[in-house]
């Protein structure tokens, strides 16, 4: 799951939710620095909907 699909299911942008990866605030995903100063983003699924009380999304 992207930043993009769960910042539309939580109706913010997907840089709320990169931030919040970022700032360790969610704990459906985490954020991590490349050497290169990238960030890159992991988002459980299953940890998200549990997150916002969703069983599946259609």
């Amino acid at each position: 799951m992207t930043p993009a699909e769960a910042g539309r299911i939580i109706h913010k942008n997907a840089e709320f939710v990169r931030a919040g990866l970022r700032q360790g605030r969610f704990d459906f995903g985490t954020a991590v620095e490349s050497k290169t100063g990238q960030w890159n983003y992991i988002i459980f699924k299953d940890k998200f909907l549990k997150y916002v009380g969703l069983k599946e999304v259609n």
